[in-house]
């Protein structure tokens, strides 16, 4: 077990950079490691919160440290394609589980709030919240899911975007295990 809420020996000290997926981690054939977005790498609290003063603020009442987001993506027909196109793994370090806790809150907030629907998402690791939705693209409808849960002072992400018609949030499900064994497991 990685913490209780309480515990400040038992909290994940490592780099957000060693908790997200790797390229060689995902168990889907064909992705590259998406090169040259402004979002990869390195998440610094300033960089998160856009300009928004407030939420930097909160960023730093709650022990937001860094986070870390590594983006997958994948050539082919959108049309044809069965499974994910995009992949995004992030995580975020914070001081505290509790600061942590205060962090999936806000991203769950968040995602309400820009109209994505809430699903279920079985168990994983600490407070699992999933959210879908669909969009046209290209003559097709795009679905997209987001999976957030946390790990003691870690709060993690995967997003995946697809076909709608081949993609469900088992996808999502399977990265946010392995994310979440390698967490575990380092």
């Amino acid at each position: 077990m990685l913490a209780s809420c309480g515990s400040s020996a038992m909290l994940i000290q490592r780099a957000p950079k060693t908790l997200v997926l790797r390229l060689s981690q995902l168990p889907y054939p064909g992705f590259v490691t998406e090169k040259g977005s402004k979002n990869n790498g390195v998440i610094s609290n300033k960089t998160a919160a856009a300009g928004d003063n407030a939420l930097l603020r909160r960023y730093q009442r709650e022990g937001r440290r860094s986070g870390y987001l590594a983006t997958f993506d994948r050539e082919v027909s959108p049309q044809a394609v069965v499974g994910p196109v995009v992949i995004e793994s992030s995580a975020v370090t914070y001081s505290t589980a509790t600061g942590a806790q205060g962090g999936l809150g806000l991203e769950d907030h968040q995602l309400l709030a820009e109209g994505w629907t809430p699903v279920s998402t079985g168990t994983l690791g600490q407070g699992a919240e999933a959210f879908t939705e669909t969009k046209a693209l290209d003559q097709t409808q795009f679905q997209s899911f987001v999976l957030n849960w946390r790990q003691g002072n870690v709060d993690n992400e995967i997003r995946i975007a697809g076909n709608a018609a081949t993609l469900d949030l088992t996808y999502a499900l399977t990265l946010g295990r392995v994310q979440e064994r390698a967490e575990v497991s380092k």
